[in-house]
Formats: structure tokens, sequence, C-alpha cells
């Protein structure tokens, strides 16, 4: 017994130094892997982090879009007088709305309907749609918002199912509509219900005012109101569906409406707020404000757990076993140091040991000798390089090594060789010709000072190398788009000194390179006229951390030609939030401008005289009405050009416009500036007449129209003398537009009972 435990001290006694270092390696080798772990986490969290970013530049982007797309279609209906139903279905699949904006289910125009015309409303659009009629009215409401045209992505009848249904009798659409009405722009509505929809799907819809247009007219709640346009979205699909599901398999998202409170959820996507749970262990990865047609979104970007740990835990468990292997190697060093026989047993034992190491390890581990001959290798590394293990040893390393890798392998080998561990990458190939990038790490193993081999462990990493040339192809496919778009990109930092650009922004500063741009501002550059301004803005989008966009103003080209500029500025934030700088687009908006224009115009004005046409009037003469409830003194003069169809039948319709473009020219000179003349169609024109003192200037102006008209019109061969007939009216309380009008038309044909060539005021109407 005595002797049993002096045997077993002495042994204990002999490995009381491997032992140490054993614990010691197994102590550093656990911290190592903690830290690993922890890094392994910062770095795909980081990684999250941008991808977060990106997503929500995405995002941005596409609701921008929708903006777009909902104003288009406003200035459609807006710019048109009446839509028909097939002007309607030509304007969806020229624009192709569902095809651009994935994630839309439906898109409609909703007119406004008073109530006291329900009857006729529901009549006339019941010749177009058979059977019409307004359905779920608004109790107790002046007008109504039924759906008159729709579209739906993915049911074609849907649209026809709910014909006629009144919007703003659902509470959460009727506040957007509101809303709407009174900002003049596009309103985002609340999560709400999908009409229709068996599954009760939960959407968010846009609605953009449609108004009379006519130049001039203030946008206050109700004035010209003809309806709104409106596109709805799925919520599931705006948030997650339009990137086919890729951020869905990183983040769980949150997203709320105006402040975090379980009523105020818009979007989650497990149903469970870890916002709302202090304790819960879901990692935050990113957090953004959005803004969205008067609507403020929170969003929560939480990184799911099946994304952070597995990768870390498999880097901290990689390092661990290296730890521990090495740390397995040191004991085994230590144990033969005192006795050269010790050594030659340390190293037969490693000879039959290996296997019993290395055999299992994930890596491909293999020892060399001081020629770079392999003397033993783990069935791994035969895996790997595609070989029988047996075939390897006694192999030199070189004929695995791709030829501009082996001066690398030879040099770190030198490095091995003065007893340095080194780690560097390398490209091998097998027999068969396929080739790997490997990790390797070298570490020289010695016995009695002496090195007596050389313990490798190479780690596969082509997918790891094949990712990071994805991500740097896709970063710089990402500047080659940047610098091809027509739009001008820039980014500065917090004292608006420029950090980069796109080559548009660089054509448009007349600068060859980014290197020039880098380091100016905007003082430096051809628009310094206008730094100070510049300056301002942001710093407002820097002070308060909000975008300014779709900013429009005039401006000159390099070549001095003038354009419109459309700007938007974003606050630039790093990874904890804090706002680091501004980066800003820039595009030339001046083709659109001269369209609106245009669509104005051509809506408004007619074109042989240039006079407000027919819609033009109609608008004024209501506005003019309203006035006059207020502020007596208004007239309306409807004339005509007498015995118009003897001209037309005698000298032919361009002699007949002739006549009408003069008879136009000869009444404007007769009017005061702000007089309002239009043209009805063929030779009907109208005068609207405010701010009379006195009832009889308007008389004074009727007989200035009629002498106008005196002097012979002189035409191609010909000289015509041409006359008018005038019917007068005055605005007494309790006149509608109609009512005045149809007693001015009463009056003109009075006028020309009475031989034509002269004016007559309304039955019952004195001077």
């Amino acid at each position: 017994m005595v002797s049993l435990f002096a045997r077993t001290r002495t042994i204990l006694a002999r490995l009381g130094l491997p032992a140490a270092i054993f614990l010691g390696g197994v102590l550093a080798s656990a911290y190592l892997y903690v830290a690993t772990v922890q890094h392994s986490q910062e770095e795909q969290l980081a990684d999250l982090q941008e991808r977060a970013r990106n997503y929500e530049a995405l995002l941005r982007h596409r609701l921008g879009q929708y903006m777009d797309a909902s104003r288009s279609m406003g200035a459609f209906f807006s710019a048109s007088g009446r839509v028909d139903p097939e002007e309607f279905e030509k304007y969806m699949a020229a624009s192709r709305l569902f095809e651009r904006l994935e994630g839309s289910s439906s898109f409609g125009y909703l007119p406004r309907v008073e109530a006291s015309q329900l009857q006729r409303f529901e009549s006339e659009t019941a010749q177009t749609f058979a059977g019409f009629r307004v359905s779920s009215p608004r109790y107790g409401a002046d007008a109504f918002y039924p759906l008159l045209y729709g579209q739906h992505a993915t049911d074609a009848h849907r649209a026809d199912r709910l014909r006629g249904f009144d919007f703003s009798s659902v509470p959460d659409r009727w506040q957007a509509m509101r809303e709407a009405d009174m900002r003049d722009a596009p309103v985002a509505s609340s999560r709400h219900s999908a009409l229709q929809h068996a599954g009760r799907a939960q959407v968010v819809m846009l609605f953009t005012p449609v108004r009379g247009a006519r130049a001039g007219t203030s946008a206050k709640p109700g004035a010209d109101l003809r309806g709104f346009v409106f596109s709805s979205m799925y919520v599931d699909r705006l948030f997650q569906g339009f990137d086919h599901g890729r951020l869905a398999q990183l983040f769980d998202l949150e997203v709320f409406e105006d402040r975090v409170a379980e009523s105020t959820v818009l979007f989650d996507a497990d149903q469970v707020p870890h916002v709302l749970q202090p304790e819960s262990a879901h990692v935050l990865a990113h957090r953004v404000e959005l803004q969205f047609a008067n609507r403020n979104w929170l969003i929560f970007f939480y990184a799911k757990k099946a994304v952070l740990d597995p990768k870390a835990t498999q880097a901290g468990a990689q390092m661990f076993a290296i730890g521990l292997l090495l740390s397995l190697v040191a004991s085994y060093v230590a144990a033969a140091w005192p006795r050269y026989l010790v050594r030659k047993r340390a190293r037969r034992d490693f000879s039959e040991r290996f296997a019993g190491f290395f055999e299992g390890h994930p890596f491909a581990v293999y020892a060399l000798d001081s020629e770079r001959r392999i003397i033993h290798a783990n069935q791994q590394l035969a895996r790997e390089l595609g070989v029988n293990r047996e075939a390897l040893v006694g192999a030199s390393v070189d004929g695995f090594i791709v030829d501009e890798s082996r001066a690398v392998a030879a040099r770190r080998f030198e490095e091995v060789l003065a007893g340095n561990a080194v780690a560097y990458t390398s490209r091998v190939v097998a027999p068969d010709g396929r080739s790997s990038d490997m990790s390797i790490v070298l570490i020289p193993m010695s016995a009695g000072g002496t090195l007596t081999h050389v313990l490798g462990f190479a780690e596969n990493i082509t997918e790891r190398k094949q990712a990071e040339l994805a991500l740097h192809e896709s970063r710089q496919m990402l500047r080659h788009i940047i610098d091809n778009i027509p739009q001008s990109v820039f980014w500065k930092d917090l004292d608006s000194v420029f950090l980069g650009g796109n080559r548009s922004l660089l054509e448009d500063a007349g600068l060859d390179n980014v290197d020039e741009l880098v380091g100016k501002t905007d003082a430096d550059l051809r628009w310094k006229d206008q730094a100070e301004h510049f300056r301002q803005v942001d710093l407002d989008v820097m002070r308060s951390g909000l975008p300014r966009l779709k900013m429009q103003a005039s401006d000159h080209r390099r070549d001095g030609t003038p354009c419109w500029i459309e700007t938007s500025k974003i606050p630039l934030k790093d990874e904890q939030g804090k706002v680091v700088g501004v980066l800003a687009v820039t595009e030339d908006i001046t083709a659109r401008k001269y369209m609106e224009q245009e669509l104005f115009r051509r809506a408004n004005y007619d074109v042989l005289t240039g006079l407000p046409n027919r819609g033009f009037f109609d608008s004024h003469l209501s506005e003019a009405v309203k006035r006059a409830q207020r502020q007596p003194g208004l007239a309306l003069m409807y004339f005509d050009i007498d015995r118009f169809k003897h001209i037309n039948d005698n000298y032919g319709h361009d002699a007949g416009d002739e006549v009408i473009r003069t008879f136009a020219s000869r009444t404007r000179a007769v009017l005061r500036e702000s007089d309002f003349i239009a043209r009805l169609g063929g030779d009907e024109f109208v005068l609207v007449i405010e701010g009379l003192a006195e009832r009889e200037d308007a008389a004074v102006i009727a007989e200035k129209l009629v002498l106008a008209m005196v002097p012979p019109f002189l035409l191609p061969g010909a000289q015509l003398q041409v006359s008018t007939s005038i019917g007068l009216a005055y605005y007494e309380a309790g006149m509608t537009a109609d009512t005045l009008v149809k007693a001015a038309d009463q009056a003109m044909y009075e006028a020309k009972r009475a031989g034509r060539n002269c004016f007559r005021q309304a039955e019952g109407q004195r001077a």
C-alpha cells in the first residue's frame, strides 16, 4: 500500500509541469472561446446592421415610388375633365403599377358625390355600369366617395364587387381622406382590414386628393375637390414581401405608428413585440424613424437568434478546439522535455496517437518534417486533396499548392523553422484539378530544444472567400449603378464638406474625378452663390435628424440654360444612431415641370382662341357665386356670333375659325384685366364680371362688345360684317351657378328675337 502511494506521488511530480501547462491551456482556450463568440456576434451584428440600413433605403425608395404613383394618378384624373373606363384601363396598362410596385394590392378612383346629386349620379353611372348604386353611404354626410374605377393585383373581380361602396364609411379611411384634403397631399391611413378579403388581411391605404385644375386656386379643404385616388398595400408584403423574404430570414421586424405601444403596432413578424419587453433577450440591430405620407413609423430590426448564435458558437468551438489541441501539444512537449529518451518516446507516441487526437477533427490536420514532407495526415486532409491518405505520407506539400502561392508558403515555413507559429491563406489544387482556398496555421513542435516536426491545421474557406468576393462585387455594382443614374448623388460630413459623389454630380460641377470633389464645400464649386442656403438646409437635416424630401427650386445648368431642380436630403447616422453627415440626391425635373404646365393648359384652355374652356369656366363661376354671396356685384353675359352657321357654310371652316379668333381678340380688347371670358365651344362665349358698383356698368360693357364688332372682319379674299347677340344676367340672392347661366342664356335668345346685334337683360332684372 505504501509502495503504491509512493509510485503515484512520483508520477504526479513528473507530470506537474505538463498538467499545469494543460490546465493553463484549457483556461486560455475557454477564455478564447468566450472572446471569439463575442467577437463573432459583434461582426455578425455589424453585418446585420448594414443589411438593415440597406433595407431601410430600399423601403424609403419603394414608399417614394408609391407616393409618385399616387401623385401621377391624381394628376391624370385632375387633368382629365371626365375619364371613362377604357381610358382608366389604358392608364393602368401603360403605367404598369402592379409590375413596378410589388406589394401594392389595388388602385382606384373615388369621385366626390354631393348628397343632393346622389340620385342623378347613380342614374348617369348606371348607363356605364349596369345596376350601379352607392352602397353603405356614410350616415348624415353631405357628400359620398363611392368606388368608381379600380383594379386589384390578384383578384380581377374585386373592384366589380366593391364598385359603389362608399369608402368614407370606413372610419380609418375617412380620417386619412380628410387629412389628405386638408394637406392637399397624399396621406396614408392607419392599419385596418381589407374589404372583401377572406383572410381579413391588414392593409395601409394611400389617398391623394383630385382637384379641379385651375390656376391660382387655393388648396383649402374641400376647394375644387373632385374626389380621391387611392392605392392599397398589404402590410405584410409592404414590409417583408417585396424582397422575396430575405429580410424575414434575418430579422424579426416590428413597426409602430407614432409611438411604441401595444395599441400602435402596425406590423410584427412574430406577433411578439420585443420592444415592449424590458428583459427581452433579442438583440436590436437597427432602429429607424420613417416619415411616409403624414404618418410616422418607428421600425425596429431584431436579429434572430438562429442567425447570430450558431455561427458564433461554431467559431468559438473551433478556437477552443485549436487551443485545446495546442494545450495538448504543449503538455506533451513539456512531458518529453527532461530526457532524450522521453523525447524519442514522445515522438513515437505522437506517431501512434496522431490518428486518435486528430482523426475526428473538422479541420485538415497534418505534420511536416523540416523538408516540408508530410509525416502524418488525418482523413479530412485526404478528403480535401482528393488523395488516398497512404499516398500522402512522404509527399511534398508543394505538389498541392498552386504556382502563385508557393513562394508565400515557402517563406511562411521558414518562419516556422525559426520557431514562430504562423497563419496565412493559400490556394491548393487536387490532382483532379479542383482548387480550394485554405486558411492554414503552422505550429513548430520541438523536443529538447530541437524542432521535431511542424503541426499544421488547414480550414477550407472557399465559400467564405466567395462570399467576400460577392460582397466586393455587389459594392462595385452599387457604385456602377450610382455612377450611371441620371440623378446627382453626394454625401457630406457635419461641416458640409464633400466626402463623395457620383459621376452625374462631377459632370454638373465641371470636375474630372471624385478626388477633385472630396474636401471641398459648396462655396468652392460653381454654385457658390447658393452655398449659404445649401449649408442651412444641411444644418436643418442634421440637427433635426429628419429628411427634407423633394425640395424644388429654379436653377441654371452649366451652359446657362434655366432648369428646375428637385433635391432630397437625409441625415447620415453611425451605428449608434448619431448624425455624422448628410446624403443628398438631386434631379433635373425641367421636363416634368413643362409637362405639368402643358397638361394644365390643355385641360383648361381652348386651343383655337387661347381662352379658358368650359371646364375652367364652370369652376370659376362656382367660386364667383360664392364670393357674390358675401359681396354683391356679379354679372354674367352669354353671347355668340350671329348667323355663324351661314359663315361656315359659305366661306368654309377655315374662315369660320378665323372669324372666331378675331371675335375673341376684339372681345378681350374691350374688357378689363379682371374680367373672365371663356369659349364654351363653337361660337358660344361667356363673360363673368365681378365687383360691379352699379348694374348699369355691365350694360355699358355689353354695349361696347356690340360696337366692337361693327368694323368689318377682313379675311383672305373676303370682307364680312359680323355681329353678336348678348344675354345679360345679374346675380341675385338664392341663385346658383346653373340658374345664373340659364338666365343669361334665355336673355341671349331674347336678343336674337329682337333682331340680333344687341343685348338683352334677363327677364325681371332691371339695370
